[in-house]
């Protein structure tokens, strides 16, 4: 959604003085690599810029800031440990946790990894500059993605909040303290942010705590330009109170499932990140250097006894070079990809107990059951370019290829020194893959642009998702990455009063990978190749200012999500069956007032009905989040202070805030909290 009144700047007015609007300018996007006006792209792309990802936000999951762009799904932001499950058109909702067939950044810095996994709790969510999501085929030019691109940035010190802080604290326990300081002195700029952050939770077994530092430097210097970027995230207990039955539900929302519970189902995280990034003139164009390393510690319970205790130690660095230039009508962007992950994982047997001993069969060395090396290599070439056809026509198009090498080296079975035969589970895959995407855009008014894009895109699966469900380590053989062609037309119109964007799509994928789980395995999700499946949808936004105090917004997608060809695990086909999890309708609306120093916005999500598993037989209905924040700031001299509230879930509805697919079980459930509160207040001094 793109803001027609102001671009996200801290409010900075006197009581008797109206907030400022500003008029719309020019947006430059760069979540397509290619930084490129918005006017002149021939793809969907939204823009949610600081006021509304921040503003009057308990800063929980980044579904706060996402709700309003259409063609994106967003669930499970009570559920800490399974962290935030995000899809675009449908891509990413087979992920059991963390998100899957997007591309995350922060900062231009990757938090996905090469293998396709990401997981987004250490993204600064309430000190955010402004979001861009790419949605669809246009995400070709970052490799292994199929559905799209989420570009976080953070605050970097250019507009400076000076020293300060503030509190929050709200309903089930919410509380979070915040310290900042951010200076611009010309040359140089910094914004240093701190935040504590714990709740108790709606749910038994769903406590969270997190701690977090974050520094942005940016320095302007004689040959170029040199931003520092340094992110610390200690999440030391963050609860998962597993999925409950229709029934358990029913009897009790706020039950975590028994597994949960009698086994302390939780996990620990610490993370580490550093990059550099490094801009110069060079040649008649420009060159963008960035290197990034990320060391990340996590170990978690599983809700169901048995080898559940998994931990793993990852390294994860990468280094990027990129050359931009013009020749003649054509702007040209050439670059490389360098990325690397290393996680040397483990499993462990626990029993509802805490016992260290494993069922009967199972191969370990004490309680050890999986010991192993997983490294990914990722190299991507790429161009892309961007062609003035005259005065109304712009022509974009780039190729990738991407070469992905994964390994698994089994140490548990060079361990395994007490006479068993243990199978070694050691192995390599390697996959060449070759994406490109080609669009064009026509200026046929002055207000009014018209776009069409068609691209190819896959996506290897993740290490998690090639467990083999023959248990151990190593590869299933019979997985296979997923493989898709994408084709989309759209319209815009940009106007300070009236701006609107409609897109319709068609996808077909290929060896579409879906999750499942086996009786008898407790909550361990397992994955298959699930033949063909169809996508197709329509997209609306619109941003209307009816006058100075009022703008309203509006989101609305309809989707088509389908199986074509489908047999599962068991044998039984599902041809025709819609996707699970995917609701086929979605609409955001909002309202926002302001008024002075007042603000009040008022939104609605509604989310239509969903399937919890791939036979259709799993029913969830259609359910609708009315949510409210109001707030006022003061200014005195260079003091400046805000206080805001907020209520989620005004009609107190039972809803539910995440399926897990194909659960064993009918788990299926994880019930939303019904109306929550929350209050802030925030000072500031000096700048």
């Amino acid at each position: 959604m793109l803001p027609l009144a102001g671009l996200g700047l801290a409010p900075a007015w006197a009581e008797d003085e109206a907030p400022p609007r500003l008029d719309p300018v020019e947006i430059t996007v760069t979540a397509p690599r290619l930084a490129t006006p918005l006017a002149d792209l021939p793809a969907a792309v939204s823009r949610v810029d600081e006021r509304q990802a921040t503003e009057g936000r308990q800063g929980l999951q980044l579904d706060e800031a996402l709700n309003r762009v259409p063609g994106l799904f967003a669930q499970n932001r009570y559920n800490f440990a399974q962290d935030a499950r995000i899809s675009i058109r449908g891509f990413g909702s087979r992920a059991p946790f963390g998100v899957r067939g997007l591309r995350i950044l922060q900062d231009g810095i990757p938090e996905t990894t090469p293998d396709g996994q990401s997981q987004v709790d250490a993204i600064d969510l309430l000190n955010l500059r402004d979001i861009e999501v790419l949605r669809g085929p246009s995400a070709a030019l970052y490799g292994n993605a199929s559905g799209g691109v989420i570009a976080a940035r953070t605050r970097d010190g250019r507009d400076p909040r000076g020293f300060g802080g503030g509190v929050l604290m709200g309903s089930y326990g919410y509380r979070r303290a915040e310290a900042v300081a951010e200076q611009n002195h010309g040359t140089h700029r910094y914004s240093l942010t701190a935040h504590d952050f714990a709740i108790d939770g709606y749910r038994e077994q769903s406590t969270a705590e997190k701690r977090y530092l974050r520094l942005h430097t940016a320095s302007e210097l004689e040959a170029g330009t040199l931003n520092f970027h340094l992110r610390y995230l200690d999440a030391p207990r963050t609860d998962d109170p597993g999925g409950l039955t229709r029934e358990e539900m029913r009897e009790d929302r706020r039950a975590a499932a028994p597994l949960s519970t009698a086994l302390d189902s939780t996990q620990s995280a610490e993370q580490l990140t550093t990059g550099l990034q490094w801009e110069q003139p060079l040649a008649g164009g420009e060159l963008r250097l960035g290197g990034f390393w990320t060391q990340r510690d996590y170990a978690q319970q599983l809700p169901f006894p048995g080898d559940s205790r998994v931990a793993y130690e990852r390294d994860f660095f990468g280094v990027n070079a990129q050359y931009e230039r013009d020749i003649g009508p054509t702007r040209v962007l050439t670059g490389v990809d360098l990325e690397e992950q290393r996680d040397d994982r483990t499993r462990r047997c626990t029993d509802i107990q805490g016992a260290a001993n494993c069922p009967g069969g199972t191969p370990s060395i004490g309680d050890l059951t999986l010991d192993q090396r997983e490294q990914a290599r990722s190299r991507g070439v790429f161009v892309q370019t961007d062609t003035a056809l005259g005065s109304d026509w712009n022509l974009v198009a780039g190729a990738r290829h991407d070469r992905i090498r994964m390994s698994i080296d089994d140490h548990f079975a060079e361990r395994f020194d007490d006479g068993n035969d243990v199978t070694d589970r050691s192995g390599r895959r390697t996959f060449d893959e070759t994406s490109g995407m080609a669009g064009l855009i026509w200026h046929f008014r002055p207000e009014y642009r018209a776009y069409v894009n068609v691209a190819t895109n896959f996506e290897t699966p993740t290490f998690t998702e090639f467990a083999n469900p023959e248990g151990g380590g190593g590869f299933n053989p019979e997985v296979d990455p997923q493989r898709a062609r994408s084709i989309e037309v759209g319209i815009r119109r940009e106007n300070p009063q009236l701006s609107w964007e409609a897109s319709v799509y068609a996808t077909r994928v290929r060896d579409e990978l879906s999750p499942y789980q086996l009786e008898g395995q407790g909550d361990r999700t397992f994955y298959t190749n699930a033949g063909r499946t169809a996508r197709d949808g329509v997209e609306l936004s619109a941003d209307w200012r009816l006058n100075p105090q009022w703008t309203l917004s509006a989101a609305a997608s309809l989707n088509r999500f389908r199986f074509r060809e489908f047999e599962d695990a068991e044998g039984v086909r599902h041809d025709g069956n819609r996707m699970p999890g995917l609701p086929r309708e979605q609409l955001f609306v909002e309202a926002d007032w302001r008024d002075g120093p007042w603000f009040v916005t008022v939104d609605a999500l509604h989310v239509g009905s969903r399937y919890a598993d791939n036979a259709n037989t799993e029913k969830v209905g259609p359910q609708t989040t009315l949510n409210l924040r109001a707030g006022r700031f003061w200014q005195q001299g260079d003091t400046r202070a805000e206080a805001f509230v907020a209520a989620n879930n005004l009609l107190d509805a039972d809803n539910v805030d995440n399926i897990r697919i194909n659960a064993a079980g009918g788990r299926y459930y994880e019930p939303a909290p019904g109306l929550t509160l929350m209050a802030g207040v925030r000072m500031y001094f000096g700048q």
